[in-house]
C-alpha cells in the first residue's frame, strides 16, 4: 500500500461528548482523521494502539488530537508507541485525577499522570487562562524528554473551545499537528493571548 502525504490524526474526544466535537477542528490538507468511538470500549487502549498503528502504517506519521479526559488516553498511548505530536485542549479533567467516574478510564488516565515522563512527543495544550492542564504536565515530568507549548484563550469559558475562537484554534492545531511549530501571528491575537514553550 502507497503512503499518503499526510499526517495521520487520531481524534480522541472527551467519553462524555456525545458526538463528534473535534470534527469542528478538523481537518484541513495534509491531517488524515482517525476519529476514536468510545461506545462499547471496556478496555480502550488496545482499539487505541490498532488506531495508531494503522494512521501510522496508511500515512506513515501520527499525531493525536485530544480533548478533556481524552486527554488522558492520548497522553498514555503517547508514552508507550511513536506519536509525533499532541494537542490537547483543555487536558485538565483528565491530569487531575478521580473525575472521571467509569473505571477504565480513570486507569487510563491515572497510567497517564504516573508516567508522563515517559512521553517523547512534542505537545500544544490549549487551554483557558485560568486552566492549570498545563502545570500538571510540567510538574508530572512531561518535559523531561519533550516539548511543551502553552496557548490560552481568556474570557468565558465554553464547552467547545472552537466556537470562542474556531479559526484561531483551527490554524494553531493545525500548523502543529502538521509541522510542529505555531504559527507566529497567535502571539499577537488577543482570543489567544499566550504562547510559552
Amino acid at each position: 500500500m502507497e503512503r499518503e502525504n499526510a499526517v495521520g490524526c487520531l481524534i480522541i474526544d472527551d467519553f462524555r461528548s456525545g458526538g463528534d466535537d473535534l470534527s469542528g477542528l478538523c481537518f484541513a490538507a495534509g491531517l488524515r482523521p482517525y476519529p476514536f468511538d468510545w461506545d462499547g470500549k471496556e478496555r480502550p487502549l488496545p482499539a487505541l494502539q490498532e488506531l495508531l498503528q494503522q494512521a501510522r502504517r496508511e500515512c506513515g506519521a501520527a499525531a493525536i488530537l485530544a480533548r478533556g479526559r481524552g486527554c488522558g488516553a492520548a497522553l498514555a498511548l503517547a508514552e508507550q508507541l511513536p506519536v509525533e505530536r499532541l494537542a490537547l485542549i483543555e487536558p485538565e479533567r483528565a491530569l487531575r485525577g478521580g473525575l472521571a467516574r467509569r473505571a477504565p478510564l480513570e486507569r487510563l488516565n491515572a497510567f497517564a499522570r504516573r508516567n508522563l515522563s515517559l512521553c517523547v512527543s512534542d505537545a500544544l495544550v490549549i487551554e483557558h487562562e485560568d486552566s492549570r492542564g498545563c502545570k500538571h504536565l510540567r510538574d508530572g515530568g512531561f518535559c523531561a524528554h519533550a516539548r511543551l507549548a502553552r496557548l490560552t484563550y481568556g474570557g468565558e469559558r465554553d464547552k467547545e473551545l472552537y466556537t470562542i475562537c474556531e479559526n484561531t484554534t483551527k490554524t494553531a492545531v493545525t500548523h502543529f499537528l502538521r509541522a510542529g511549530e505555531c504559527p507566529k501571528e497567535l502571539a499577537e491575537n488577543p482570543e489567544m493571548c499566550i504562547i510559552d514553550g
